[in-house]
């Protein structure tokens, strides 16, 4: 099966017999299904995988414009629970697309006293994007060339976010020491301010790379003719300089200025994002020059085409999702979650006195995503618990991705939404953002069940403001949607960052940056495209 082609349920079956064990069993029917946004399920047959292990194969169809997939991996795990089934492998397929997806679905189960069948541990769902448009080299070498499953684990260890994530960092880290050792910049920068230079452009360059999806008519919001490998190949053609002509001029001319204010008036489709993330930094080595509108430092800072022309070809290897994985459900693709592991463990490596791991100076370790989900669940379920004067389950359900709604009445919603709008959460030992993330990610959850609309938090972000302060925070909000005006709110009172490593920081921030561009809505037809400039993060996150 050629993984980049659209799907066609016959290749997906020629793909199963050489995929499964020779028990698979192919059989074809329609299975009605009670759900909202998947429209159709087709059943394609069962599969032994040892140890009363059955997988189920199921083709499962929507309609929708976006790509809902919190919602349809909700429908799929209520689906297995209607019907109690443990493993699924399945098809994900939208009429509207050619793209699609393919997903490991699991739920353990085990036998109540009475001998029924009872959810034991939480649902989960791992996919592949495949298709046209996806990169398929990682699911190809996975799925493909290492041929057919021994057995259920051996089938999860090919839907594992590790395996993605160590290739990518190890690519990364390989780019990373080279740019490094070859990077040419003005007498007397030392090692460490090498390194600097060199983690700040990385990230800078992977952020611009995850704007790349988001689009607005079909478009990119930084298009491929300034940030690809064919862009690296145009500079050399013309014989220009790469870092220099596009990149630095996107960074510190573009996307940190308001478009009536820009002197370089080439790429006006591309917003303006401010937030303080492409303000030059002094040992970013950047002054711009009016007669060459470029660099001053254009001869004394070199990073060859030929590396970038490396790197690009990295990136253009993986998927990128703008989208941070939850708990339940991941996307076996580069998400800013990942950037955050990568640097993370990046900066471990590094003491720019003795090039060997920084971990113990520095306390640099990478927190697992579970961990920081129970730290993350611990602490808001104890303040909850302190606040409201709710039980402990309640407060559990309310927390839990797993239940949409929570039986509270309307008292208690205030009381929740007040608690959360006292609430001020700082991470001494932030990193790139792991915890903040995920605090983020769980509060706005929260909100999103006591108040769908956002009209409620909307109304106490606003209520003790003075009235200039409140017009600017109305604007702010003016035509976003419930997530983004739930997440700004957060953003801008309740969450904190500090560490001791500059970068972190500045990728803890990136990611922050990232969750609000996910959310926001694009409008070609508005001043800069309807992106309200971000937040300045400056006292948010500090080293």
């Amino acid at each position: 099966m050629d993984l980049n082609n659209p799907y066609k349920r016959e290749d997906f079956v020629n793909f199963l017999r050489a995929f499964l064990p020779d028990n698979f069993r192919y059989e074809e029917e329609h299975v009605p299904v009670d759900t909202r946004v998947i429209k159709s399920c087709t059943f394609l047959g069962t599969s032994s995988l040892g140890k009363s292990s059955n997988l189920n194969i199921y083709e499962f169809e929507h309609e929708s414009e976006r790509d809902p997939r919190i919602t349809i991996t909700k429908e799929i795990f209520k689906f297995m629970k209607d019907n109690i089934i443990d493993n699924v492998l399945a098809v994900v397929k939208s009429k509207n697309s050619q793209n699609y997806r393919l997903s490991l679905v699991t739920i353990d189960y085990t036998l109540s006293d009475k001998g029924i069948k009872e959810e034991k541990s939480n649902p989960r769902r791992y996919s592949f994007f495949l298709g046209p448009q996806a990169k398929v080299r990682t699911p190809e070498q996975i799925l493909i060339k290492k041929g057919a499953i021994k057995d259920l684990e051996d089938l999860k260890s090919r839907f594992s976010i590790e395996v993605v994530n160590k290739e990518f960092y190890q690519n990364i880290s390989k780019l990373f020491n080279e740019l490094v050792e070859n990077i040419k910049l003005p007498d007397g920068a030392d090692n460490e301010q090498k390194q600097n230079f060199a983690v700040r452009l990385i990230g800078r360059t992977i952020f611009c790379w995850f704007l790349k999806k988001k689009t607005v008519n079909g478009k990119s919001l930084i298009s491929d003719e300034i940030l690809s490998k064919n862009a690296v190949n145009n500079a050399i053609q013309n014989g220009n300089d790469y870092f220099h002509t596009i990149l630095e001029t996107l960074f510190f001319q573009i996307l940190n200025t308001p478009i009536e204010q820009r002197k370089i008036k080439d790429y006006n489709d591309i917003p303006f994002l401010n937030g303080g993330l492409f303000e030059p930094k002094t040992d970013d080595y950047y002054e711009f020059d009016d007669a060459t509108q470029l660099s001053r430092y254009i001869n004394t800072v070199k990073i060859s085409n030929e590396w970038f022309n490396q790197f690009f070809d990295v990136l253009e290897t993986y998927n990128f999702t703008i989208d941070e994985s939850t708990p339940f459900d991941v996307e076996l693709s580069v998400d800013p979650e990942m950037l955050g592991r990568v640097f993370e463990n990046l900066l471990a490596e590094i003491n720019p006195e003795t090039g060997e791991s920084a971990r113990h100076s520095t306390g640099s370790y990478y927190t697992p995503r579970q961990i920081v989900d129970y730290m993350v669940d611990e602490s808001l379920k104890h303040y909850l618990i302190d606040k409201t004067s709710l039980d402990e389950k309640t407060i559990e359900n309310l927390l839990s991705y797993h239940e949409d709604t929570v039986d509270i009445d309307d008292k208690i919603k205030e009381k929740i939404i007040n608690a959360i709008d006292d609430l001020r959460i700082i991470d001494p030992a932030c990193g790139s953002g792991a915890f903040p993330m995920g605090i983020l990610q769980k509060l706005s959850w929260i909100l999103h069940k006591v108040d769908p609309d956002a009209s409620k938090w909307k109304e106490k972000q606003f209520e003790r403001l003075e009235p200039v302060v409140r017009k600017i925070f109305e604007d702010k909000l003016k035509g976003e949607n419930e997530e983004f005006t739930r997440k700004l709110g957060l953003i801008e009172r309740t969450i904190y960052g500090v560490d001791v490593q500059e970068i972190a920081v500045e990728i803890a921030k990136l990611r922050v940056f990232l969750s609000l561009i996910v959310d926001s809505n694009i409008d070609s037809s508005k001043d800069n495209m309807g992106i309200k400039p971000l937040p300045n993060l400056e006292f948010k996150f500090v080293c």
